[in-house]
């Protein structure tokens, strides 16, 4: 974990630090898990305050969401099935954040994952599944890691702020798709016209875990093992290996981590391709999952929502999962709270954006404690 410090502005003979007040002490431990709490209690209030400006009852809106998100078993398998690329693409952003990277390419780096694994099972549609399996997994997460690499590279190479690179790449794996699928050499149309890969072959399908006997049309499928595996990975990775430690080190400091002999250019790379692999393995999560087959714009917001949910779970592994139940409840229910109460789906945004600002406005109010007594903070690697 890493662990804050306190320390003066200023040290010298007869300086002495001030002792921190009651209220800088309370605010310290509420601070912890209490404000993802609180987030989102606060953003519960101001959509229901937009719900009734509409002239709509928040108490039905709320239990219209609630209500479709866990109201019968196919519902918390169907909120389920939306978090599982939360979770992923959610670890993408918080390991670029826990290096001192922003990476908001999570979107990008899913949409390649996703062609690749989508090119692969179509490819090799013939072979067994213990063959196809593997093949399809390793190309999602090396065609995210190649897209993230690109981002940790240019940053490493030549400065260049990651924050442009991801915007830009976004943007362009969008058009590659539109062109691989509208007109390019994936270009296969489904029944309804809309523009999509070749159909996977069944050996790299995911299989549904939930028969209908036990939850009728369940889609719940065995990409959330694979999930629940990258966030140990996650885990193990950060806070018990070697490179994690060196992570963390460029992240709490670069310079600092290149005096102590750690090469930060070098784990910016690392950092990005290791983003993006999670990133990339949401993406073949959700064509051998879900789809079976890459559609054009399936994924209209997971990398972005993924900022939301590495935020709200404090870039921590349990913080993450939990953050990425709560959209993926959000996803679901919003849509049964639409066609069943008559209230846009876009309240589920208006929530989703007030959580961000909530707790951007607690690391606001971080920094302005700081400064008011004079105190800077010294993160410690632990």
């Amino acid at each position: 974990m890493v662990t804050q410090l306190q320390q003066p502005a200023t040290t010298g003979p007869g300086t002495e630090s001030p002792a921190p007040s009651v209220g800088q002490l309370t605010f310290q431990w509420a601070a912890g898990p209490a404000i993802p709490v609180l987030s989102v209690a606060i953003a519960l209030v101001i959509g229901a305050v937009f719900v009734l400006l509409s002239g709509n009852d928040p108490v039905a809106a709320y239990s219209a969401l609630v209500q479709g998100a866990f109201g019968t078993p196919y519902d918390i398998t169907e909120t389920l099935v939306s978090a599982i690329p939360l979770v992923l693409t959610g670890l993408a952003v918080a390991v670029a954040f826990r290096t001192g990277l922003f990476n908001i390419g999570a979107q990008g780096q899913l949409l390649v994952g996703a062609l690749a694994a989508g090119w692969a099972g179509a490819q090799f549609a013939t072979l067994p599944g213990f063959l196809l399996m593997p093949i399809v997994i390793l190309l999602g997460i090396t065609g995210g890691a190649f897209y993230g690499g690109i981002v940790g590279l240019l940053k490493a190479l030549r400065g260049v702020n990651e924050v442009i690179t991801t915007i830009m790449l976004n943007y362009t794996i969008v058009f590659v798709m539109h062109w691989l699928l509208q007109a390019g050499p994936m270009t296969a149309q489904n029944a309804f016209g809309t523009p999509a890969s070749t159909p996977i072959g069944a050996g790299a399908r995911l299989p549904v875990i939930i028969p209908n006997e036990l939850v009728l049309f369940s889609r719940l499928h065995a990409g959330i093992f694979l999930a629940a595996l990258a966030v140990v990975v996650f885990w193990f990775l950060l806070w018990r290996t070697p490179l994690g430690y060196q992570l963390r080190a460029v992240g709490l400091g670069a310079r600092a981590a290149a005096q102590a002999g750690i090469d930060p250019a070098l784990h910016m790379v690392l950092v990005m391709a290791i983003a993006g692999g999670f990133a990339g393995l949401g993406g073949m999560i959700e064509v051998s999952g879900v789809f079976g087959r890459v559609y054009d714009g399936f994924s209209s917001s997971y990398g972005f929502d993924a900022i939301a949910v590495a935020l709200l779970g404090k870039n921590s592994p349990l913080g993450i999962v939990f953050a990425a139940l709560l959209f993926g409840a959000f996803v679901h229910g919003g849509a049964y709270m639409q066609s069943h109460a008559g209230i846009s789906s876009n309240l589920v945004a208006i929530i989703q954006a007030f959580v961000l600002f909530v707790i951007a406005a607690e690391t606001l109010v971080r920094s302005l404690t700081r400064r008011r007594h004079g105190r800077k903070p010294v993160e410690a690697i632990a």
